[in-house]
């Protein structure tokens, strides 16, 4: 059989054991000696055996008694013994000796420690034998030193203090009786020092009771106030979290966590509005404790919750059983306590807590408050954070916006890229864009988003619809609840809800109003915010901006291509745009051409009519008759002053014989007008005209040539006629 090895026992290792066990039995005696000099310094009998062994010495010291050694030695052999006892109290684990809060009581009979009140009658017995043994043991000297154990007694307890004093009484009694004095003086000595020591004993015992109590409301204070500090170093630590990382679910459960725990409410819930997407009519949940089934939202129409979203104050339930407004989401709940979020006046949410065990309180309610303001504060600045965050994406926004409308001049391209940019800013379900036509001063409606094609170019009246209004009162417009019935009458076919959400601005650049921009979102419980429509007026500026340029640029333009006393084309933009008339229509096959005719007027005896009736008049017939073609020619037929008095016209899908009529009926609309002279007497001129149809493989001087030989014929022939070559 395999024995097992045992630890080989070396000299080093049992010193070192040695020692060990030397080093912990000092630690422990050094322990034991710090306990009794504790014990001793505290020990009530040990101090009252000093307060009467001096005494009694020096009592008899002073007589000269026969028994000053012995008296002496027995002092010190009673102070010994007290010394020892305490000694003893510590190794038996006996408790020190303190001092009790307990009354006297006529109802019941207070215990008694047994072992103090050894102490305290071997300290009357140590009076009465040191009275007995001085020459006159009735004399006074030592009387008074049972008024200090009384008062020790009673400071004990007040079972000990009465039987104490029976025996003190009783010493005092039996050793004024056993001496020569007579019984009658004796009775009165005993007498009086019973009812001192009554008197000392109750008094003493009051004193420490009152003493006692005040400590002990002074601890209780004192943890009251160490717990509130805890609560209130959670609380802003809750704070902290809140401020760092706003109203979000973790956080609120932080909060719950801290009314639940730190503060004690067996029941929490805190209810927000525009934090969780709701609004301050209706409270969303967003944290809870405790309940089984909490209720989800709160709309202001019942339970305390709902007073308190009505009224904006807090509310103190300490009996929600005699509270009518009180719904319960739980079962055996006592008190509750709401208080609402408050910021600026503005309702943001709501903090309930309720309890099971207790009845909640005006100290309750500060907490709640104190933990509500919080809470309020860290949503407020959420708030402005997600607001400015918003206001900065969107400001975001507004650059790219504006390098869109910047990127062009041409009207009929900027329209339509103003309309997507602006709900690429700003989320809508349709954008408008109301332009004013110079031309007769009207606004019309240029571009949308969606369908509805057919309304582009109707007429908005200023006043019609939110565009109009905007437009009407140089203002922007904030509808929540735009009805359909209040659009403008020329788009009152449109498909649309019977309530929007709208916002109009208008667009005003050097005092004008050029026009307005409309968005609209079709879902009116989503309405445009402010921060949105401050957002909108920045866009409509850049908008007004674009579309003045947009006008300055088309007025030069046609300043560029127009003659300027006629209005129609000048030759530097006719020639080049026959040239793309005639190539697009050479890559077309030939039987898919359209035909092309060409008409070329020239004004009847022109220069000796200007030297007549002078150059005023001979221009006011040229404008008259400028604006005879523009009235009657097509807006795709090109009509052009060709020459100091020629005027040409090319008229796409148009033949040399329609060409012809159209022709003959200008010539005979001009002969039948009249201009005013300088003299103010009428004046009538006549035009001649030649007209060509473009044949296959020619071009520009070809079709042009043919007009003017036709217009050659036809002064040839006597002026005043159209010939067709």
């Amino acid at each position: 059989m395999v024995r097992p090895l045992s630890p080989v026992n070396t000299p080093a290792m049992a010193k070192s054991a040695h020692l060990a066990g030397a080093s912990r039995t000092k630690r422990r005696d050094q322990w034991a000696t710090l306990r009794l000099r504790r014990r001793l310094r505290s020990d009530p009998h040990v101090l009252l055996a000093l307060a009467l062994a001096i005494p009694t010495i020096l009592v008899d010291v002073l007589d000269q008694g026969p028994h000053e050694l012995a008296i002496a030695i027995f002092a010190v052999a009673y102070l010994a013994a007290q010394v020892g006892l305490s000694g003893a109290g510590v190794a038996l684990n006996i408790p020190p000796t303190g001092y009790s809060t307990r009354r006297l009581s006529i109802h019941a009979i207070p215990a008694i420690d047994r072992w103090s009140l050894m102490r305290l009658i071997l300290a009357v017995g140590f009076v009465a034998i040191g009275a007995f043994a001085t020459a006159d043991p009735q004399s006074v000297p030592l009387a008074p030193l049972y008024i200090p154990i009384v008062v020790v007694a009673a400071a004990v307890g007040p079972g000990e203090g009465f039987v104490v004093l029976i025996i003190v009484a009783a010493a005092r009694v039996a050793l004024l009786v056993s001496g020569p004095a007579q019984p009658a003086a004796a009775t009165e000595q005993g007498l009086v020092l019973g009812v001192v020591g009554v008197i000392l004993a109750v008094g003493t015992r009051r004193t420490v009771s009152s003493l006692a109590m005040a400590l002990e409301r002074l601890r209780t204070l004192n943890a009251t106030e160490r717990s509130r500090s805890r609560q209130i170093a959670a609380l802003d630590a809750v704070g902290r979290t809140l401020a760092a990382n706003g109203p979000e679910p973790a956080t609120l459960q932080a909060v719950m966590d801290l009314l639940t725990g730190p503060f004690g409410y067996s029941h929490g819930s805190i209810y927000l509005g525009e934090a969780l997407g709701g609004s301050p009519a209706e409270l969303r949940m967003g944290a809870a404790r405790g309940y089984d089934e909490p209720i989800a939202t709160f709309d202001g129409s019942k339970g305390v919750i709902g007073r308190v979203i009505r009224t904006g104050r807090p509310a103190l339930v300490p009996d929600v059983n005699v509270d009518p407004d009180y719904i319960g989401a739980a079962s055996a709940l006592r008190s509750e306590i709401c208080v609402p979020l408050l910021a600026a006046n503005e309702l943001l949410g709501i903090v309930n807590v309720e309890s099971d065990h207790r009845v909640l309180d005006e100290h309750d309610l500060e907490i709640v408050r104190l933990v509500a303001d919080r809470l309020a504060a860290a949503l407020t600045l959420a708030r402005e954070r997600r607001r400015l965050a918003e206001r900065a994406q969107l400001l975001q926004r507004v650059i790219p916006f504006g390098e869109v409308v910047n990127s062009t001049l041409d009207g009929s391209i900027l329209y339509d890229r103003i309309v997507a940019g602006v709900t690429e800013v700003v989320e809508a379900d349709s954008a408008i864009l109301t332009v004013l036509d110079r031309s007769d001063g009207s606004y019309k409606l240029r571009a949308f988003t969606g369908d509805h094609r057919e309304y582009l170019g109707v007429t908005i009246r200023p006043g019609e619809g939110v565009g109009g209004r905007a437009i009407r009162d140089r203002a922007p417009v904030l509808d929540h609840a735009y009805e359909r019935r209040r659009l403008p009458v020329a788009t009152a076919g449109a498909q649309t809800p019977e309530v929007m959400a709208s916002l109009a601005v208008p667009l005003i650049r050097d005092q004008v109003v050029v026009g307005a921009l409309t968005l609209v979102r079709f879902d009116a419980t989503h309405p445009f915010s402010e921060l949105e429509l401050e957002v909108v007026q920045i866009l409509g500026a850049k908008v007004a901006l674009a579309l003045t340029n947009s006008d300055l640029h088309a007025e030069v333009m046609e300043l560029a291509i127009r003659d300027s006393l006629t209005g129609t084309f000048n030759r530097r933009h006719f020639e080049p745009s026959l040239e793309r008339m005639i190539a697009a229509r050479r890559r077309l096959n030939l039987g898919d051409r359209q035909p092309l005719s060409a008409i070329l007027f020239d004004l009847d005896d022109f220069g000796a009519f200007n030297k007549l009736h002078g150059h005023q008049t001979g221009d006011a017939v040229l404008r008259a008759f400028s604006k005879l073609l523009l009235e009657r020619f097509r807006a795709s037929d090109l009509v052009a002053r060709y020459g100091g008095e020629e005027f040409v016209a090319v008229l796409d899908g148009t033949g040399r014989d329609d060409a012809f009529r159209i022709a003959e009926e200008v010539r005979l609309a001009f002969a039948a007008q009249t201009v005013r002279g300088s003299s103010g007497q009428p004046l009538s001129a006549t035009v001649s005209a030649g007209c060509a149809e473009l044949r296959p493989g020619d071009g520009l001087a070809e079709l042009l040539g043919a007009c003017d030989v036709g217009l050659a014929m036809a002064k040839g022939a006597g002026r005043n006629q159209v010939v067709a070559a």
